[in-house]
């Protein structure tokens, strides 16, 4: 059993209540796991970055953050550029918390932290409040932990986080599996099917691999039990979450698909939405993930790079003769023409010719 590293905290805000309070939610992880605190706001060109950087600076002081802590200011896409400042630290958590501000108040929360999840190459935790606070107050406990699986090696991932961070709060883990059929449509309805015998099935299954899975994972002090239901995942993992007083969910992304009864991959951002508590994603492949952000910046700096002429190589004079490259912007795309200065008519020497 590995106890999570977790040494440099990332909390992305956008100043509303909810982000300031997850800058709480940071610094108790942080003072139980020993990481310093990152804070950050993706900036719009709508207004000055300095006056963002003040008032990202007056929130840190207000939190009671020390010197030790960072804070960062970018402009772009906020999602992108989280993923990118996470990269970057590097970051081994993200928290942030769902339901921003919207429209003119710069939006960089709520759906955000869905595509956030999405990219990621470190953990994200998705903060979220519940309704009926317990006696501890603000105080941070996770007494019990769900943890959706559906036999992939990528759930596998979370659940080994899970187990870990579990061991540090003394947490109970409940390992929920859903053993959804889907849709099932024939020319004569349900004729052809025994829908009975194929859930029968599909639960010794579940079951079957349920107690490979537990006996092949090391839970160490860890309590855990086991939990199959026969509904659509996400439905029945919130609802779960709801009924029987959930503290936090911890999945992880890109799981199986279609029959094999996905319970992750994009499931992981639909649970983040209707979740009643906090859930925690875990990304199944990192380094694909900082690959694929490594490319996109690539695209991101050929983009922006100005156009010019080209110029002759050094110790050659330009020779009006000869074909000169000359790039030229159609749109956003970029075409290439080779052309002979001297053929054209109203280009002579160094200058253009505007009129006769």
């Amino acid at each position: 059993m590995k106890r999570p590293s977790i040494q440099n905290i990332l909390v992305p805000i956008d100043f509303s209540e909810m982000s300031i309070d997850a800058i709480a939610t940071a610094k108790r992880l942080a003072r139980r796991f020993g990481a310093a605190i990152h804070l950050a706001h993706v900036h719009q060109l709508s207004y000055p970055a300095t006056f963002v950087t003040e008032q990202l600076r007056t929130a840190a002081a207000r939190s009671g953050l020390s010197p030790r802590e960072q804070t960062y200011v970018r402009t772009g896409a906020a999602f992108h550029e989280i993923s990118r400042l996470a990269q970057e630290i590097p970051a081994d958590l993200i928290v942030m918390p769902t339901h921003g501000y919207t429209g003119l108040r710069h939006v960089f929360l709520g759906s955000t932290a869905e595509r956030v999840v999405r990219h990621s190459p470190c953990p994200v935790l998705v903060v979220r409040e519940k309704k009926q606070r317990s006696k501890a107050g603000r105080r941070l406990t996770f007494k019990r932990i769900l943890g959706p699986v559906d036999f992939s090696d990528c759930s596998r991932t979370g659940l080994e986080y899970a187990i870990g961070f579990a061991n540090e709060f003394a947490a109970r883990i409940i390992l929920l599996h859903a053993t959804y059929l889907g849709y099932i449509y024939s020319s004569e309805g349900t004729a052809l099917y025994n829908i009975p015998g194929l859930q029968e099935a599909a639960r010794k299954t579940a079951e079957r691999k349920m107690r490979e899975l537990v006996r092949s994972v090391n839970f160490g002090a860890v309590k855990f039990e086991t939990v199959f239901t026969d509904g659509s995942p996400v439905i029945d993992i919130c609802a779960f979450a709801k009924d029987h007083d959930v503290d936090l969910i911890i999945t992880s992304t890109h799981g199986l698909t279609g029959f094999q009864h996905v319970l992750v991959g994009s499931i992981a951002e639909r649970v983040v939405r209707h979740a009643p508590c906090s859930v925690l994603v875990v990304p199944s492949y990192p380094k694909i993930r900082l690959a694929n952000l490594a490319k996109a910046r690539t695209r991101t700096a050929a983009k922006t790079t100005p156009t010019q002429l080209r110029r002759p190589p050094r110790g050659k004079a330009l020779d009006d003769s000869a074909p000169h490259h000359i790039r030229v912007m159609l749109g956003s795309k970029q075409t290439r023409e080779y052309v002979n200065l001297a053929s054209v008519p109203e280009l002579k020497g160094d200058g253009i010719r505007s009129g006769p």
